[in-house]
C-alpha cells in the first residue's frame, strides 16, 4: 500500500469513527425538538432508559426495569435476553440468548457475533465498506446506515434531517430514509410541514419535524381526476371531494405506492414513480425507475449500485439480481413524462 493510499485510508477510518458517533451526539431534547408528535425516544447514551416528548419538548424521563432495554420503534420496553441494546454490542451479547450479528455503534466499519451465551467475538468489514444491520452485512458507501436520528425514534414518522434544510426522513425500522424538496420548494419548514420557497433554517438545523405528513402542496380542484400524485412522493396523493375548492393529501398504507391509471394504492414494483421510492416502505433495496432494473437504490444509505453482468436485471420482489428481466412494471415501462 503506497503512501497515498495510507494518507486515503486513514482520512476515510477517521470519517467513519465520526460517523459512528454523531448520532450519539443528539441528546433526547434534540429529538423532541425536532418532532412535533407525542410519544417516546430512546436515550442515545443509555439503552436502558426513554424520555416522553410532548409539544417539541423534553418532558418526561425514566428508565425500564431490571434485565430490559428500550426498544425505540415500539416505543417499549423489552427483555434484554432478546432484544438489542441501541448504544452497546457488549451489552447485547452478554444478555442476548441467542446467536445473531449486531452493529458495533462505536464504529461503522465493525460489527459483532453474540454467541448467546455472554460471548462475542467482533470483526471489521473489508477496506471501504460499512455494516449494514439492516441486512446483516458490509456495504459500499460513504454514509454509515447507523447514523441516524431514527435510530432512537419511533417507526413510520417523517423528522426534519438535522444536516440538511433541503431534507427530511422517514424513519423506518430506526433507519432514516431521505426524501429532498422539490424544485422551487427547496427548503423544508419542518415546524409547518411543508416545503417552501424560503429559508427558515437556523443553520443546518431544521427546528422540527412532522409526524404523518411529507411537504407537499395542495391544488386547486377541478373537473379532474378526484385522485391525483402529489408531485412529492411515490406513496402520497392528491384529492379532491365533491364540491372541494382545494385538495387534501392522503397516503397510501405502508409498503404501497399511488398510481393516478389505476386511481388506488398497489404494489410499489406495479407502477413507475420519478421519486424517492424508498419512502413508505421497508424494503432495503429497491429498483431504479427508467433504469429498466439494471438499476438499484440501496435505501438505508440512499446510494445507487448497477448489477453485474451475469445478472445485470435487479429483481425488487425477491431482493437480489437475476439473469433475465422482471416482467414488473418498474423494470419494463419508461419514466412518466411529467410528475406534476
Amino acid at each position: 500500500m503506497t503512501a497515498s493510499h495510507l494518507k486515503a485510508f486513514a482520512a476515510f477510518a477517521a470519517a467513519c469513527l465520526l460517523l459512528a458517533t454523531q448520532a450519539e451526539a443528539y441528546t433526547m431534547d434534540d429529538m423532541c425538538a425536532q418532532w412535533s408528535g407525542t410519544g417516546y425516544v430512546g436515550n442515545p447514551t443509555d439503552c436502558t432508559s426513554w424520555g416522553y416528548c410532548k409539544n417539541q419538548q423534553l418532558v418526561a424521563t425514566g428508565t425500564c426495569t431490571k434485565g430490559e432495554v428500550y426498544e425505540p420503534q415500539s416505543q417499549s420496553c423489552q427483555y434484554a435476553s432478546t432484544t438489542p441494546c441501541t448504544t452497546s454490542a457488549k451489552e447485547t451479547c452478554s444478555a442476548l440468548k441467542t446467536a445473531g450479528f449486531v452493529a458495533e455503534p462505536s464504529d461503522c466499519t465493525k460489527y459483532t457475533y453474540c454467541f448467546g451465551n455472554g460471548k462475542s467475538e467482533t470483526q471489521t468489514c473489508p477496506t471501504g465498506q460499512m455494516y449494514a444491520a439492516n441486512n446483516n452485512s458490509c456495504v459500499w458507501g460513504p454514509t454509515c446506515p447507523q447514523d441516524t436520528l431514527c435510530r432512537f425514534m419511533p417507526n413510520n414518522i417523517f423528522v426534519g434531517d438535522p444536516t440538511n434544510c433541503n431534507q427530511y426522513l422517514q424513519c423506518i425500522n430506526g433507519y432514516g430514509v431521505s426524501g429532498t424538496c422539490p424544485t422551487g420548494f427547496p427548503y423544508y419548514n419542518a415546524v409547518n410541514n411543508v416545503c417552501q420557497k424560503t429559508n427558515t433554517c437556523t443553520g443546518n438545523n431544521n427546528g422540527g419535524v412532522t409526524t404523518s405528513t411529507p411537504p407537499v402542496t395542495n391544488i386547486a380542484c377541478t373537473d379532474a381526476k378526484p385522485f391525483t400524485k402529489d408531485g412529492a412522493t411515490c406513496y402520497g396523493y392528491l384529492y379532491c371531494a365533491d364540491g372541494a375548492e382545494e385538495s387534501v393529501w392522503g397516503s397510501c398504507p405502508f409498503g404501497l405506492e399511488f398510481d393516478e391509471d389505476a386511481q388506488a394504492c398497489i404494489s410499489p414494483a406495479a407502477t413507475v414513480c420519478a421519486f424517492d421510492r424508498c419512502q413508505n416502505t421497508n424494503l432495503t433495496y429497491a429498483a431504479v425507475a427508467g433504469s429498466d432494473c439494471r438499476k438499484y437504490t440501496y435505501c438505508p444509505a440512499n446510494t445507487v449500485g448497477t448489477c453485474p453482468t451475469d445478472f445485470q436485471y435487479f429483481d425488487e420482489v425477491i431482493g437480489k439480481c437475476v439473469g433475465t428481466q422482471p416482467t414488473q412494471a418498474i423494470c419494463t415501462e419508461p419514466l412518466p413524462t411529467s410528475t406534476d
